[in-house]
């Protein structure tokens, strides 16, 4: 995979991560407001970290492969864990990019 897939990739998962946070936000607000419980609202600020994260890691891609690979790869892993099933498009998005930033090696 070439870094400009990896560069795209990694910012289209993490705008989706974004997106889909404010979304989980609202599912929760709604879920708040109509039985009385959230389960979404305490977490939304980290998933917007981690989303952040991501893009951040997917410019690292030209520069500083093997750290924007972990960056993308810890923020795919750690998006379905706080905002549940509205995060595992980001993750499939963000997993093959951090992976291929990992393994992939230097050429001169």
């Amino acid at each position: 995979m070439t870094r400009t897939t990896t560069l795209y990739l990694g910012i289209t998962g993490g705008s989706l991560g974004i997106i889909f946070t404010f979304y989980a936000l609202y599912y929760g607000t709604t879920d708040e407001a109509v039985y009385g419980e959230s389960f979404l609202a305490g977490e939304t600020l980290g998933a917007i970290m981690i989303s952040t994260a991501a893009i951040v890691g997917a410019s690292l891609a030209g520069n500083n492969a093997k750290a924007g690979g972990w960056l993308m790869l810890v923020s795919g892993l750690a998006l379905p864990v706080l905002i549940d099933t509205y995060g595992f498009i980001p993750l499939m998005l963000l997993l093959p990019a951090g992976i291929s930033n990992i393994i992939k090696r230097k050429t001169s």
